[in-house]
């Protein structure tokens, strides 16, 4: 087909169902009927972008097809051929072009057989615009179910399982692309920045099948509950609060060795040891505290500029705890004057003190203040608050405790909702870039 062909069809179909309906529409305005005119022309922008997409994107995919043959085999393809390929657009609407596929890849090939799909950067028959659009409303809602109906909302149009097909392949290929690689700005780094790391862990409910069959005969699965780890990596200004013209970064793992490796690489990416100061700000988890510190002196962060903190309010807490467990002969006004003086050793970096004074008080300490105690003895030297308020540095760890709530537990820890461990974790990744603000910086990687 020619481009002139093309051009004259598609000035007809503008001329029949867009100028045509123009009296149709300020008919409607005049009668006060806005709403009607807004979604019957909406409905229209949406009918023509199918019908030049159905004119232009074969006529365009046969014009580049020798380049793409010529391109496959410089890349190692062994032998090629034209075959159909089919697409959906960002309506929904499927589409079908000729598209050069690698029948014999060569040693080494590692890149999908579809040509034009490489070239396009559609991922798995979805165009870019499809898949932006879907896995937003995914990770933006509660529920596929809720996504499904968003998207129909807006004239895309798609069956529950597209959408939930979709954004699976959508977050496997960021998964397999590296995260880190696609989550930043091109030229993003740390360097001369004052940054804060904190890590804390979520709640979601897993599937896991068990080999077994019921009376129905379907498989029956365990639904024990597990632990995503995130951290979220921010810049502080000059007050000691995120900053908000910088856009923080999360990232999400099941096990210890993967989130701690997901973290190295983030840090690796945004040049962390040409960092200003780095804090590290989580509660008394041993694994954070035995891990993290070595990660950054492992890239080369000078030890000068790393500071521990541990969350006041989790440290806090024990100290409330220990002056709930002090011996019934120490009275109600005792206690209060424990209490405060306890707050004021702890703001002050004098944790040990506290530990000192308990142990005189409870002469006999149980299992349980004892771990309190040794708790407070160990962190000392990370609960100088006083010291790291006047330094304009984080205290307390809102912005993982914010971050736990938004990208975990508010969509993938409702009720009767049981996830695979493997797909789940690569959606915590589409949750975050969405909350983060870095969709876009991420659709813009993905499509380079």
């Amino acid at each position: 087909m020619s481009h002139l062909t093309t051009l004259s069809k598609i000035q007809k179909f503008i001329e029949e169902n867009v100028i045509g309906q123009l009296k149709a529409w300020a008919q409607l305005l005049r009668a006060g009927h806005l709403y009607a005119y807004e979604t019957e022309a909406l409905g229209c922008i949406h009918g023509l972008y199918d019908f030049i997409s159905e004119q232009l994107l074969p006529e365009a995919a046969l014009q580049i097809a020798d380049q793409l043959v010529d391109q496959g085999r410089a890349s190692g393809g062994r032998k090629i051929e034209v075959r159909p390929f089919k697409l959906r657009i960002a309506t929904g609407q499927q589409l079908e072009v000729q598209s050069p596929y690698v029948k014999q890849p060569g040693k080494g090939w590692n890149g999908p057989r579809q040509l034009l799909a490489v070239h396009w950067n559609i991922i798995d028959g979805a165009s870019p615009a499809l898949y932006d659009r879907v896995g937003y409303c995914a990770a933006l809602g509660p529920s596929y179910e809720m996504a499904h109906q968003t998207l129909g909302k807006f004239g895309v149009q798609l069956c529950l399982s597209s959408v939930r097909d979709i954004t699976n392949r959508l977050a496997n290929h960021c998964f397999e692309s590296g995260e880190e690689n696609v989550i930043a700005r091109p030229g993003e780094t740390l360097e001369g920045k004052r940054v804060v790391i904190s890590i804390d862990g979520g709640r979601t409910r897993t599937r896991s099948y068990d080999d077994n069959y019921n009376d129905s005969g379907n498989a029956t699965y365990q639904t024990a509950w597990c632990e995503p780890k995130l951290f979220v990596i921010d810049v502080l200004d000059e007050k000691g609060q995120p900053e908000r013209h910088e856009l923080p970064i999360y990232g999400c793992r099941f096990a210890e060795a993967d989130v701690l490796a997901l973290l190295e690489r983030y840090l690796k990416r945004l040049h962390i040891a040409k960092a200003k100061q780095v804090q590290i700000i989580a509660d008394g988890a041993p694994w954070i505290w035995n891990n993290v510190k070595q990660v950054l002196l492992s890239l080369e962060v000078p030890p000068g500029r790393i500071v521990e903190t541990l969350d006041y309010y989790h440290a806090s807490q024990y100290v409330h705890g220990l002056v709930e467990q002090m011996p019934q002969r120490v009275g109600k006004t005792q206690r209060n004057a424990y209490l405060q003086q306890f707050k004021g050793w702890l703001w002050n970096g004098n944790a040990g003190l506290i530990a000192e004074t308990c142990r005189a008080v409870f002469k006999r300490p149980g299992k349980i203040v004892n771990r309190w105690l040794n708790y407070l003895e160990k962190h000392q030297d990370k609960t100088r608050y006083a010291e790291f308020e006047q330094a304009k540095l984080m205290c307390g760890s809102g912005i993982i405790e914010s971050a736990i709530r938004r990208v975990i537990n508010l969509r993938f820890k409702n009720a009767s909702t049981f996830w695979d461990k493997q797909v789940v974790e690569k959606l915590y990744f589409l949750r975050a870039a969405l909350l983060a603000k870095r969709w876009d910086i991420v659709m813009e990687n993905l499509t380079k």
